[in-house]
């Protein structure tokens, strides 16, 4: 079935997903529900509208680095992956795989992030202690998977540690050699869909 270009949640999703989100905080009032409890959090949440005839396929702890989740709805299939993320200044950063696998063959490298075909929804958070307590801020966002691809195999830059080049809708790639060839995205969030924001 053909990729269609993005996959949102409904709002009755969205409500499940805060109302998991406020029973987790109920529990563990430290820090975040991190990235892969926001998984399982996120599946629920679409399982959860039996309405819209979502059908979400997922494989606890599967590790497939192409797509976390997958979702069939309407004859279309969607791949998503599921990051939590961090808002640094103006743009949202986002932790993909480590690419150690390709001994650090940029060209190689490059075709593989190219060819990604998920697209992402990032919970990103932040943690607000004011006079009134503590705060858990999440905001919900969508990244289309076109903006996370074309790079040139010639275009990688060496600054400091780290491998660099900028795609023509202004995402900052960053491969870093001492984490096993970790890939990192900082995308403007000017071209990002906030959907959500979820304080508890």
């Amino acid at each position: 079935m053909a990729e269609r270009i993005m996959y949102t949640l409904t709002p009755r999703m969205l409500q499940r997903f805060r109302s998991d989100l406020a029973k987790f905080h109920g529990l563990f009032t430290g820090g975040r529900c991190s990235g892969w409890q926001q998984e399982e959090l996120i599946v629920n949440a679409i399982k959860s509208d039996t309405q819209a005839q979502h059908h979400v396929m997922w494989r606890e702890a599967g590790h497939d680095d192409k797509e976390d989740i997958r979702v069939r709805t309407n004859g279309h299939s969607y791949a998503i992956q599921i990051k939590s993320g961090k808002v640094q200044g103006n743009n949202l950063m986002i932790s993909g795989h480590r690419l150690g696998r390709f001994n650090g063959d940029l060209h190689a490298i490059t075709q593989y992030l190219n060819a990604n075909s998920a697209n992402i929804i990032s919970v990103s958070y932040d943690k607000i202690d004011d006079d009134e307590g503590r705060h858990h801020c999440y905001h919900l966002r969508y990244v289309d998977v076109k903006l996370l691809t074309g790079i040139s195999g010639n275009n990688w830059q060496k600054v400091g540690a780290q491998y660099r080049q900028t795609n023509a809708a202004g995402v900052i790639f960053s491969l870093r050699p001492s984490m096993s060839w970790q890939i990192w995205w900082a995308i403007p969030l000017s071209v990002t869909q906030e959907t959500a924001e979820i304080v508890i």
